[in-house]
């Protein structure tokens, strides 16, 4: 059943007013970012986040589902060889886990997805920590249908924020916590909190994804 079948559609007047208050959400991000930026002092201040890592088991299969499925593209590979050509050591790589895939998308800080045995949260801890994606207010339920389709366990949309916040949440194949969240979503309205997010884990067979391993 699709959000559309169990949830209202927005009056005119809504969808007008939900609009608006996306534009205004935006706009403070930029405005915040911006104060950060010329309010006093100026020297020592930290710059964006860089970037965050994650732990898989199986890096091609990361691959698969970051760059084949959510569209991340690999700004660096970094696999033993190329370790060892900037001067790491065959036994500092295999002790640190270091081989590693550097991926971005449109924005914020890269993603580093590290083959490493610890850290993937518990399947009974689905809260946090968790990754967010944003998508635009049109795209985020043509994404649940990408990810539904190709096997994903999508928890959501629902609206945890203010009127025309919609998000939904999944896992990727090893179970780190993503989510996909928009603002200024009018399509229909939505039940506000949290989605029950205990159950997204899955066994995932990744199927006609087109892979560059060019990179």
């Amino acid at each position: 059943m699709t959000p559309s079948e169990t949830t209202p559609r927005l009056t005119a007047e809504k969808r007008v007013l939900y609009k608006v208050i996306g534009g205004g959400i935006r706009c403070f991000t930029v405005a915040s970012r911006l104060a950060y930026r010329v309010t006093p002092p100026w020297a020592g201040k930290l710059g964006s986040v860089d970037h965050v890592t994650i732990p898989c088991r199986d890096l091609r299969v990361a691959e698969e589902f970051y760059v084949g499925l959510l569209g991340a593209r690999v700004a660096l590979r970094l696999d033993a060889a190329r370790l060892e050509r900037i001067g790491w050591s065959p036994e500092d790589i295999e002790a640190n886990h270091a081989a590693h895939l550097q991926l971005t998308f449109a924005g914020g800080p890269h993603l580093d997805v590290f083959e490493y045995p610890e850290g993937i949260p518990a399947a009974t801890a689905p809260m946090h920590p968790h990754i967010a994606l944003k998508v635009g207010p049109r795209q985020i339920l043509p994404w649940k249908q990408r990810l539904v389709d190709h096997g994903v366990v999508v928890a959501g949309p629902t609206r945890p924020g203010p009127p025309g916040q919609a998000s939904f949440y999944f896992n990727d194949p090893f179970g780190n916590h993503l989510e996909l969240v928009t603002v200024g979503f009018t399509d229909q309205e939505l039940p506000i909190g949290v989605p029950d997010r205990s159950q997204l884990n899955y066994e995932w067979a990744p199927a006609g994804l087109h892979l560059d391993r060019s990179a």
